[in-house]
């Protein structure tokens, strides 16, 4: 490697080592990443024609391993390798959640659920299911459908709260480049699932709408 690639990119891990991000570039928080991917070469153009290509971090990102691939001087193995922060995050915070009230950690589920859904450019719908205490049980994507459209089963999701022996459900949506507002038809079926739920003694605790990087509480707005 040259050994002027080689001091910047030492100058790189001793800036973060010391200080984590503060003071990095966007760019520069890609470059490092990429350092541990990409060997023997300068990954700063690499870093910076992602921003260009994919606008911020977090489309870079969302993007799927084969999107970023298409970047030149990725290469399959750097592509992996940043898809996988990503997975990693997911993870992370999912790790936090099983056993603990969710009411007790509301930016932590938002936070999971951000993750999970961000960057999705079809419609999900899921659960995330609570025990009697309202402690996290499981968290599940149950439907996906088309750009604007998903087909809901309210018997499914009965189906599924019973096998987990789930007593709490918080719902949850996305909206792939829409609106950050619930329509009429999310609120509709909001109330349709609580009635269903009601006979089954199962709780609608709330409804998530995910729209780019905001989770918005249907009972925070009014919605529910």
């Amino acid at each position: 490697m040259d050994e002027t690639i080689k001091g910047h990119r030492e100058r790189l891990r001793s800036r973060f080592s010391a200080h984590g991000f503060d003071g990095f570039h966007d760019y520069e928080v890609l470059e490092l990443l990429l350092t541990y991917a990409i060997p023997r070469i300068d990954v700063k153009p690499i870093a910076k024609r992602l921003l260009s290509t994919f606008g911020t971090l977090a489309g870079v990102f969302d993007a799927t391993a084969a999107e970023l691939s298409q970047t030149r001087g990725m290469g399959e193995k750097g592509a992996v390798f940043l898809t996988l922060i990503r997975q990693v995050e997911i993870r992370y915070l999912a790790s936090g959640l099983p056993g603990k009230k969710v009411f007790d950690r509301p930016d932590k589920v938002k936070a999971h659920l951000r993750m999970l859904l961000q960057g999705r450019g079809m419609e999900c719908f899921g659960a995330v299911f609570t025990d009697q205490q309202h402690r996290h049980v499981a968290t599940q994507i149950l439907f996906e459908g088309t750009v604007d459209r998903t087909a809901i089963y309210p018997r499914n999701l009965m189906k599924r709260a019973l096998e987990l022996d789930a007593k709490g459900l918080i719902l949850f949506h996305n909206h792939p480049g829409g609106t950050a507002r619930a329509s009429q038809e999310d609120i509709d079926l909001t109330r349709r699932m609580a009635e269903a739920c009601s006979p089954l003694e199962i709780k609608i605790l709330d409804h998530f709408l995910l729209a780019g990087t905001e989770v918005l509480s249907f009972k925070e707005n009014g919605w529910f």
